[in-house]
Order: structure tokens, then sequence, then C-alpha cells
């Protein structure tokens, strides 16, 4: 029997060449008048929640990459980040790649569940972004399918 499609291993591969572990990764946060879209091509300062009590310019960086297959997909993802202590209104997120400068992925955290359109909130706490959970139906980086 032959059964046509693009090989498991290539979808791997091809992950795991295009996030290097020793590239660092940050993710920073806007407020929701800031434009980012998918064709935005490198990190910006233009709407980031800059002056923000415990939040710095470009973000913080990310850790714990990690590159696993989930049936026929590539699926990246990293450890939730999180801001102590600090005072920030953020309705969006921008994941890059800091060592070469390239984007990597635009998050709308949406309003809050309070329904604050100008998006999530801490004062004087912390600020958790929890990634989705890294699936094949819900990671927040995939390739494949």
């Amino acid at each position: 029997m032959i059964v046509p499609g693009t090989a498991i291993s290539f979808f791997f591969d091809l992950a795991r060449s295009l996030f290097q572990p020793s590239d660092e990764y940050r993710i920073a946060l806007y407020s929701r008048d800031a434009n980012l879209s998918p064709m935005t091509e490198a990190y910006t300062t233009d709407g980031e929640v800059i002056g923000a009590p415990g939040y710095v310019a470009g973000g913080q960086i990310l850790a714990g990459l990690t590159v696993t297959m989930d049936g026929r997909v590539a699926v990246m993802d990293w450890a939730d980040p999180l801001w102590p202590n600090s005072t920030i209104v953020a309705r969006g997120a921008f994941i890059f790649n800091a060592t070469r400068n390239r984007a990597v992925t635009v998050l709308d955290l949406g309003p809050s569940p309070a329904g604050d359109q100008r998006g999530y909130s801490s004062t004087n706490g912390n600020f958790l972004i929890t990634f989705p959970d890294p699936t094949a139906l819900t990671g927040l980086i995939r390739i494949g399918g």
C-alpha cells in the first residue's frame, strides 16, 4: 500500500530548524490601539504598553521552548509568561525572535472577563498569559496537517 503525503518527520525537522533553542524569543504587550497583524514583520514599540509599572519595553524573554509532534502536526510552546507586581492593561501580545528581529505571531487577548474592551489588566499584581495546550488543535504555533 502507498499512502501519499508529506512526511511527519519533515514537519518536525522544519519546526526544529525554524525555532532554534539558541535564539531568544520574547513576548511584548500592546494596547488595543496598536497596529499589529500577521503582516507585522518585526518588533515595534508602536502601541506597546511602555511605561506600565512592572513592564519593560521589548517585553520579556520566553522560557522553556519545546517542539513536539501531535499526530502530523509540529507544535511549538513556551512556559506561560508572567509579569509579577505589575500594573498593566493589554489587549494584545506579539511574540518575536529577538535574535533575528523577526515576527512569530500576534495574539489578541480580547476583552477582559469583566467586559473591559481595553483588555486584561493587573493592578500591582500578577499579569499572566496562559498559553493554550500544545496540541494539534489548540497549540499556539502549529506546522503541518
